[in-house]
């Protein structure tokens, strides 16, 4: 790819299109056999909360029982499920800057949203602490392993002093582990114990499997669910079977813990390359190595608020598509992010190598010579 042609879209955290090349034989051949296998029982209504089977293979993964897991449409649709069954107008706490679907659809509740502050080991446990003697909050909502939008990933300790805390104020503890199998660097991240109290975990197959597949599941505590089901009842009849029958016996087969594989070993230089030029170009700016996931996140310091729309405009005509990343931050913290200039999320997996190189240098020389 030579300099005249090469360009960077950073605008959606989307897999690489080699990867959905890649598992398209597999779909195919996994859908057909679900429906042969299953036949009519996965086209008719039924399987409430998700398909049987399904639930059962990923409650062994978390080690409960199969009645404290509901198999949804997607990630969104359980994130909305829990956020809807919290009492309307709610306090829930979030991180400074988190998945900001969650932002949009905890207000159509009228949930009250309090970010905290992140640390490079996670949550600012201080500053946590702090806001609880100020006030009771229903939940907390977390992305503990390489987190959307910034690429942090909690430490044990602080993962685990998370939880204390909110056990001990009686705060349900909510946590989004949708990239937690997307560690390309080798090592794996540890998972999450599950107590009868919880935590809460939402998961979904978006980014390990594919965006189409639509299935995402929830990890609730025995006495919640009850009330979740009402909810689910309110909100759709069954979920999309086929898929959730195809994802079952992908896990069974064995062939989807070789597609994880298939795609941390494809996304790795990608992650490197981003390292670097990270690195190189905004040291300061970014968490000191991304592992895995999907995001990083930048800050042209230099790029005040009247200056924003001019700057995107520039570098689109420069060959980097951007957008602002206002829709990830925490409400009450809006003001203060906003005068520590432009916040730019840096989707990676979908980007080549060169591109990813290219493009971020290019930010920064343009940040450096923007007028």
């Amino acid at each position: 790819m030579n300099q005249e042609s090469i360009s960077a879209n950073f605008l959606r955290g989307v897999p690489a299109e080699e990867a959905l090349t890649h598992l398209l034989p597999m779909v195919s051949e996994g859908y057909e056999k679900a429906i042969k296998r299953y036949g009519i029982e996965i086209l008719q209504y039924g399987h409430f909360s998700g398909f049987n089977r399904l639930r059962e293979i990923l409650a062994k993964t978390h080690n409960v029982a199969s009645e404290r897991l509901i198999v949804g449409n997607g990630g969104l649709e359980v994130i909305s499920l829990f956020l809807k069954s919290l009492p309307r107008e709610s306090l829930i706490f979030i991180e400074d800057t988190t998945y900001d679907r969650v932002i949009f659809d905890a207000s159509q509740y009228g949930h009250k949203l309090i970010g905290i502050t992140m640390t490079p080991e996670g949550l600012d446990l201080d500053e946590l602490n702090r806001q609880l003697k100020r006030t009771s909050a229903a939940a907390f909502y977390g992305i503990p392993f390489h987190h959307n939008p910034t690429g942090i990933n909690y430490s044990m300790e602080n993962r685990k002093a998370v939880e204390e805390i909110c056990k001990k104020n009686g705060i349900l503890c909510a946590w989004d582990i949708c990239y937690e199998a997307l560690r390309y660097d080798g090592k794996k991240n540890e998972p999450f114990t599950v107590a009868e109290w919880g935590p809460v975990l939402m998961n979904s197959f978006t980014k390990t499997i594919s965006p189409g597949t639509k299935c995402g599941y929830i990890v609730l505590p025995k006495d919640r669910m009850e009330f979740m089901e009402k909810v689910v009842s309110n909100t759709r009849l069954n979920p999309n079977l086929p898929t959730q029958a195809f994802i079952a016996d992908f896990i069974e087969s064995g062939k989807y813990k070789d597609y994880l594989q298939y795609l941390c070993n494809l996304y790795k230089p990608k992650m490197d390359a981003l390292n670097r030029s990270l690195k190189a170009h905004f040291p300061r700016t970014s968490p000191d190595r991304i592992a895995g996931g999907f995001f990083a996140t930048i800050t042209l310091k230099k790029i005040t608020r009247d200056r924003e729309k001019s700057f995107i405009n520039a570098a689109k005509e420069a060959g980097v598509n951007i957008s602002d990343g206002w829709g990830t931050v925490a409400p009450n913290l809006l003001e203060e992010k906003y005068k520590e200039g432009l916040l730019i999320r840096l989707p990676f997996p979908a980007c080549k190598t060169e591109q990813l190189e290219w493009g971020i240098q290019k930010l920064k020389e343009l940040e450096e010579t923007f007028k």
